[in-house]
């Protein structure tokens, strides 16, 4: 399964999961200044089949109506006993700009991939016009 955007605002793909992998967490870091002006640094994670992390962490705003999305950082072994460590490393410096919070949806009690898009679909944070 690949998130694919189709040549929708986000261009190509930001994550694939193949086969026997799932979604892990999301992390969403948002400015409590301007919430309403629509920038987030997002953290997406996916479990591996041996056990770690690939991650793909991006930034991303509407100005103007047009959506920007900034270079995507991927690292692809990371244990998960690290996430915490780099997620609020994400935030301090981000907070360094606006002071910011963070949101975890937490995917990890759902058995299967489609529970967890059915999930994101429901908490509105996916759209399965984006997976194929």
């Amino acid at each position: 399964m690949t998130i694919d955007t189709q040549g929708r605002p986000f261009g190509g793909a930001i994550m694939k999961i193949d086969k026997g992998e799932k979604m892990f967490k999301v992390y969403r870091i948002i400015p409590k200044k301007y919430p309403g002006y629509h920038f987030e640094y997002r953290v997406l994670t996916k479990e591996k089949k041996d056990g770690n992390l690939e991650i793909a962490a991006y930034n991303y705003k509407v100005v103007n109506g047009m959506v920007e999305k900034g270079d995507i950082m991927r690292s692809e072994n990371v244990p998960k006993k690290a996430m915490d460590g780099i997620v609020n490393g994400i935030l301090k410096q981000t907070e360094k700009v606006s002071p910011s919070y963070l949101k975890v949806v937490d995917l990890t009690k759902f058995k299967t991939l489609d529970e967890q898009v059915k999930k994101m679909v429901e908490l509105d944070k996916v759209d399965t016009q984006y997976i194929d």
